[in-house]
């Protein structure tokens, strides 16, 4: 074959003759796979092509767009930032160039990208019906504050309100604290573990760590770092957790919550993360940690405070547990 006609193929397969999404693990040849920084990284252009999405590659831009009837995802060059349906998702590795191509790690491929475009089937019989609730923080430990709020009442506040609605659309709840009292934080998925669980959110509102109003704003969403990988935020894995076994889960749980709550309600977009907590790490079910807004951002604590604003919350993250609800359980 002439190189002629070799490079009209991968045109072709560039511009997105797919075969359509097929397994939760990346599609990619050993040709398409390089070796960058030590890590294994495969061709994002090849890898678009075989799953049936259309590709626009900006080498001035370093924009990558992939479409087909279904999702919509935007990569950036050397950043780890990708839009799913106009979501923000952080992988755990930048996105490489290597002579004008874009690649896309491995890692990133079979434990974030797919998992997300292609979930796996679940367990026959499997049932989601009880979902654990922690406020975060509480008695001598306030949380963020700005002025006299303490972030430890709104998270009971919003727990409150999630509790009751996410009754009303057939779960049941536990409420780890129903109070204003200090919970160790080992002993707050210890607490849902001992009930039996079917997922875990621990509800918090954050803080820039200044002093007054800061230009730090909107939601984010974390499920528990990969083992061996690297936190969003810095920082590495202590190795396996039990809440690694819920990993992918882990992944979408965060993604159909986050994606509910920033449709519903006027916060910018922080992303999906992943973070090496304390509470995500011991859970025996899948766990996120949810960031509702900036205490100390003039904007967001108004929304935080606001009662209307908080059922929005709480309606929008009843909505992403039912979204993960039906495809956990679908088979």
């Amino acid at each position: 074959m002439s190189r002629r006609v070799l490079g009209w193929i991968c045109v072709l397969l560039w511009f997105g003759l797919g075969l359509g999404l097929g397994t939760g693990r990346a599609q990619s040849s050993r040709r398409d796979l390089v070796r960058i920084k030590g890590r294994l990284h495969a061709d994002l252009g090849l890898w678009g092509a075989r799953n049936g999405l259309r590709g626009r590659w900006n080498p001035t831009s370093g924009e990558l767009r992939f479409s087909n009837r279904w999702i919509n995802l935007l990569f950036k060059a050397d950043t780890a930032r990708v839009e799913l349906d106009g979501v923000l998702v952080w992988l755990e590795f930048p996105i490489a160039v290597e002579r004008g191509r874009p690649y896309v790690s491995q890692r990133d491929l079979d434990m974030t990208l797919m998992p997300l475009l292609k979930p796996a089937k679940s367990t026959p019989g499997r049932k989601i019906r009880r979902v654990a609730l922690s406020a975060g923080h509480g008695g001598k430990d306030p949380g963020n504050m700005e002025g006299g709020r303490q972030e430890k009442h709104y998270t009971l506040k919003l727990a409150k309100e999630l509790a009751a609605r996410l009754r009303a659309a057939g779960f049941e709840v536990i409420l780890v604290r129903d109070e204003d009292e200090y919970i160790e934080l080992d002993d707050r998925p210890a607490k849902a573990n001992r009930l039996k669980a079917d997922l875990y959110l621990s509800l918090h509102f954050n803080g820039a760590g200044g002093r007054g109003s800061t230009t730090a704003n909107g939601l984010e969403t974390f499920s528990l770092t990969l083992p061996g990988g690297r936190s969003t935020g810095g920082g590495n894995s202590t190795g396996v957790q039990p809440g690694n076994r819920f990993d992918k889960e882990n992944l979408m749980l965060a993604y159909q919550v986050h994606r509910s709550l920033v449709q519903a309600l006027d916060f910018a977009d922080r992303g999906i993360k992943r973070a090496n907590f304390a509470e995500l790490r011991d859970a025996r079910m899948p766990a996120i940690l949810i960031e509702g807004g900036f205490m100390d951002h003039s904007e967001d604590l108004k929304r935080i405070m606001s009662d209307r604003e908080r059922a929005k919350m709480a309606d929008a993250i009843v909505d992403g547990v039912r979204a993960f609800k039906r495809l956990a359980e679908r088979n």
